[in-house]
C-alpha cells in the first residue's frame, strides 16, 4: 500500500456512484508516475481509485481484468467513464520492486524479476483482447523519436545503437518480431508487486497484450540498470528468465523499440 496524506473525498468531485462505493472509508493520496491521479481507499482489504481523462483508462480496465483472470493482477471493482474516467481496483499486498528491502538485495531481486516475467510469458493467451502489440509499436516508429539515453542504458545487452538510425534498423528487421506471449508492455521494477519476495501481481498493465517476449526483456534490462545504477544484474535477470527462450537479434530490435519516446 502506497499510503500518503489523507484527502477529503469531497474535494475529488467524484460521481455519486463512486462516492457511494467509497462510503465512509478514509481516502489517501497515492499518485505515482502513471499519469493518472491515484488515491488509496481504506476499505475492506484496500482499493485504489484512478482518475484520468475520459476514455484514457479503458485499456487499463480491459487489460487488468484479463490479467486478473490469470491471477497476475488485482481485480477490477468498478470502471466508470463519465466526465472523466474512474477505475477502482483491489489492492495487492506487498511493495513494488523499488522498495528498499528489495533493492538492498539486487542479486535476489534480479532473479525474482526474471522468474516473474517467465511466469507472465507462460500463461494461456486465448481470448486476449489485444492480439498484436508489435504492429502498434511499429506504427509509432514512423512518427516518434527515440531516446538515445535509453539506448545507452541497455547497450551492454543489445550493443551500441543510434537514435538517429534506429527506425531504419527496425524497419529492416521487423519480420523477426512475434506476437506469441502475453506481455506487460512496461516491465519495470515499479510495476511488479512482491510480498516478502513472493510474486503478488503486476500493476499499470494498460500497455499489455500479445507481443514479443523480448520487448518485456528489454524493458527489464533497462529498469535494472536505471534503478540499481549498474549493468551488473542484467545477466542474472536473463539467466533467471531462461536463456533458452532468448534470441539476441529479436532482443536488439525490441530494445530499439523500447527507446521510443
Amino acid at each position: 500500500m502506497n499510503k500518503r496524506e489523507p484527502i477529503d473525498v469531497i474535494t475529488l468531485l467524484l460521481p455519486d456512484e463512486i462516492v457511494k462505493w467509497i462510503g465512509n472509508a478514509h481516502v489517501y493520496e497515492s499518485s505515482g508516475e502513471s499519469g493518472a491521479r491515484t488515491v488509496y481507499i481504506d476499505r475492506d482489504d484496500g482499493a485504489y481509485l484512478k482518475i484520468a481523462s475520459r476514455g484514457s483508462l479503458y485499456s487499463t480496465a480491459m487489460m487488468q481484468t484479463y490479467f486478473s483472470k490469470h491471477k497476475l493482477s488485482s481485480s477490477v471493482i468498478k470502471y466508470l467513464s463519465a466526465d472523466k474516467d474512474y477505475l477502482i481496483t483491489e489492492s495487492l499486498r506487498g511493495e513494488n520492486g523499488t522498495s528498499y528491502r528489495y533493492i538492498a538485495e539486487p542479486d535476489r531481486l534480479s532473479e525474482v524479476f526474471g522468474q516473474s516475467l517467465r511466469l507472465l510469458h507462460s500463461v494461456d493467451t486465448s481470448k486476449c483482447p489485444i492480439n498484436d502489440k508489435m504492429s502498434s509499436l511499429l506504427y509509432m516508429v514512423e512518427k516518434t523519436p527515440f531516446r538515445q539515453s535509453h539506448l545507452n542504458d541497455i547497450s551492454e545487452f543489445i550493443g551500441k545503437a543510434s537514435a538517429e538510425h534506429a527506425a531504419d534498423e527496425i524497419k529492416k528487421s521487423s519480420a523477426l518480431l512475434k506476437n506469441d506471449v502475453l506481455i506487460h508492455g512496461d516491465y519495470c521494477l515499479p510495476n511488479i508487486i512482491l510480498n516478502n519476495w513472493t510474486f503478488e501481481g503486476f500493476i499499470d498493465v494498460a500497455d499489455g497484450g500479445l507481443g514479443d517476449r523480448h520487448y518485456d526483456l528489454a524493458w527489464g534490462l533497462w529498469t535494472l540498470n536505471r534503478n540499481l545504477n549498474t549493468f551488473k544484474y542484467g545477466q542474472r535477470f536473463l539467466d533467471s528468465y531462461g536463456r533458452d527462450l532468448i534470441d539476441k537479434d529479436r532482443l536488439r530490435i525490441c530494445g530499439l523499440l523500447a527507446a521510443l519516446e
